[in-house]
């Protein structure tokens, strides 16, 4: 049997997670998580036009700082979650910008399903991609959103 993907990225995927484990648990698999360490406010502190350059480079650690810290909280959460419910967890942490290239070169390791959290609208959907789109057309197994 194949393990489970959970892409986790923030406090939006608990649905996703929950769904998983419990999918783990009643077939006996592992779940992996690909835990996504990002934030919105890294465009900010590339593209602030006033700030001199020393006060950029600070502000971006201090976000990156915020963004691990929040990270080692829900991981630990996810772990006290599978252990838990007797599920085998492994987390692997992964800062990128590029989530759907990320995400489908860890979906080509052969998973049977993958659990995401459901994307909210997008504004200008033609300029992004969809996560869940872009996985339906790469991965042969199952792609669920919750």
């Amino acid at each position: 049997m194949k393990d489970i993907l959970i892409v986790f990225n923030g406090s939006g995927s608990g649905n996703a997670a929950d769904a998983a484990f419990r999918a783990a648990q009643s077939s006996s698999r592992k779940a992996k998580v690909l835990q996504i360490l990002d934030s919105d406010l890294y465009h900010y502190g590339h593209n602030d036009l006033v700030a001199p350059r020393l006060n950029k480079q600070r502000f971006l650690l201090y976000i990156r700082d915020q963004v691990l810290e929040r990270g080692g909280v829900e991981a630990q959460e996810l772990r006290e979650k599978a252990r838990n419910m007797g599920v085998s967890l492994e987390i692997d942490p992964v800062e990128t910008d590029d989530v759907v290239s990320t995400v489908i070169a860890e979906a080509g390791k052969g998973y049977e399903m993958i659990y995401l959290a459901k994307e909210k609208k997008k504004l200008f959907p033609l300029l992004q991609k969809h996560l869940a789109t872009q996985l339906r057309k790469k991965f042969a197994g199952k792609v669920v959103e919750c």
